[in-house]
């Protein structure tokens, strides 16, 4: 009885998960044009009068993608404000737009988030919430439908990544140790 209700617990958080992905709206974002800053190793533009932090990819991707910014550049950038910096979705470089997240802000790079010992890859991640509601210290939590680890809260235990007696562990690998 118990694993019969183990199974129809996790297939109806399936269910809602997979309903959940395909109900994201794309978030409204907003066009930003002015000059760029350097400090402290962090890009930032002066638009309008306001100052904002760029959350962009990572240098690898930006030099793949022969993206370059200089101090006092001219840039226009796509992005959603949150907190005072703006995740950039879409950098326009000479009248060529190149695109650093998808419509509902998940990054198009392939790097593996690693927090922790523990650690979420995120285009694998389905957003199912099953590792949310096995992690015995609540260190998982979902961002932008997808699940991070807080490194404070992990105690390493794996029953996220490998599951336990009810549990069979991430369905789409997704979250691996880090070695």
């Amino acid at each position: 009885m118990k694993y019969s209700l183990t199974i129809a617990f996790a297939t109806i958080l399936i269910l809602l998960s997979f309903l959940n992905l395909f109900s994201e709206e794309k978030p409204d974002i907003e066009m930003f044009e002015g000059k760029l800053k350097s400090m402290g190793g962090e890009w930032f533009i002066i638009s309008d009068g306001d100052f904002f932090q760029l959350n962009l990819a990572p240098d690898a991707f930006l030099k793949e993608n022969n993206i370059t910014f200089t101090a006092k550049q001219l840039l226009k950038v796509e992005g959603l404000i949150v907190d005072e910096v703006i995740d950039v979705y879409l950098v326009h470089i000479n009248n060529v737009i190149i695109k650093l997240r998808d419509n509902v802000g998940n990054p198009l790079w392939q790097e593996e988030k690693q927090i922790g010992h523990h650690f979420v890859i995120p285009n694998k991640c389905i957003g199912c919430q099953l590792c949310v509601s096995v992690c015995p210290t609540e260190a998982i939590s979902m961002i932008h439908g997808r699940a991070v680890i807080d490194a404070d809260k992990c105690i390493d235990c794996g029953i996220c990544e490998n599951g336990n007696s009810d549990y069979n562990g991430c369905p789409t690998n997704a979250i691996k140790k880090l070695e």
